[in-house]
């Protein structure tokens, strides 16, 4: 679907206005763009490979607000495990953005981070999450960001019909937050394994001070 599809279906069937004194346009644009961040997020339906910089000495990384969910990590040979254990290659994440790893690299070096990019948002009519630089989102995903949308569009109008936003809500993500479209993507994902691209030549910083953040 382009941008100018999904971004019409929003405003048509939530009943938006485009005009000049009331123009909703803009929310349904940021709608859309939220929901491919949250169905990136959540399903892990595309990741890419980040070249991680190690410096000797120094175990934790900040991996930056580019970065929204992290896959897997390697380090060239094979996947690290998350661990605590200072005996036992492998990472733990201190917070959402700053990697360890363990145990601390004794010399420089590098490691691959797997991870879910943010993604540009999108603008032009022909543009499309199937793009890269969109999120690279496979076509048969692409009702999923518009249901996201009609769930906080129906919520932003509160919208009767759908009580508020609460039907698309439980089509998106199950009365649970656990089943709807989102489950059936992840079953997807998991029956196919999650694509992955070349590795991109990214330098991602060390922090200044380790142990600074807890």
């Amino acid at each position: 679907m382009t941008y100018k599809q999904m971004h019409d279906q929003v405003m048509q069937w939530l009943g938006m206005q485009d005009i000049t004194s009331y123009d909703e346009s803009q929310l349904a644009s940021d709608l859309l763009y939220q929901g491919t961040l949250d169905l990136l997020s959540r399903t892990r339906c595309t990741v890419r490979c980040l070249n991680l910089q190690t410096t000797a000495g120094i175990s934790q990384y900040l991996l930056g607000q580019e970065v929204l969910a992290l896959f897997d990590v390697e380090d060239g040979a094979r996947k690290l495990s998350r661990s605590e254990s200072s005996g036992v290659n492998g990472f733990s994440m201190i917070r959402s953005d700053v990697l360890r790893i363990v145990p601390t690299p004794s010399e420089d070096g590098s490691v691959q981070v797997w991870a879910v990019i943010r993604p540009e948002q999108m603008t032009a009519p022909d543009d499309s999450p199937s793009m890269e630089q969109f999120g690279a989102i496979p076509a048969e995903y692409h009702d999923a960001i518009v249901t996201y949308a009609l769930w906080k569009g129906a919520d932003y109008t509160d919208d009767a019909t759908t009580q508020s936003g609460e039907y698309y809500r439980a089509l998106y993500e199950g009365q649970d937050g656990r089943g709807g479209r989102l489950s059936q993507i992840r079953v997807f994902v998991n029956k196919r394994g999650t694509p992955r691209s070349s590795r991109m030549a990214v330098n991602l910083s060390s922090l200044s001070r380790p142990g600074a953040y807890t």
